[in-house]
C-alpha cells in the first residue's frame, strides 16, 4: 500500500460513516413517526372506550 491509496480509504470510511449515520437518521424517524401514531391511536381507543361507558352507564340508570 503505498501513500497515494491513503485519501481513496479515507474517503472509503467517510462514505460508509455518512451512510450509516444518515440510515440511522432515517430509522429514528421512522419509529418517531410510527410511536407517534400508535399513541394517538391509543388516546382515540381510550375515548371511545370512555364514551362508551358513559353510554352504558347513562342507559342502566332509568331517569
Amino acid at each position: 500500500m503505498d501513500r497515494s491509496d491513503e485519501p481513496s480509504a479515507f474517503a472509503w470510511i467517510m462514505s460508509g460513516t455518512v451512510t450509516a449515520v444518515v440510515a440511522a437518521g432515517l430509522g429514528k424517524f421512522l419509529l418517531d413517526r410510527r410511536r407517534a401514531g400508535a399513541a394517538l391511536e391509543a388516546a382515540s381507543a381510550e375515548a371511545d372506550a370512555a364514551a362508551a361507558d358513559e353510554q352504558a352507564e347513562s342507559e342502566g340508570h332509568p331517569s
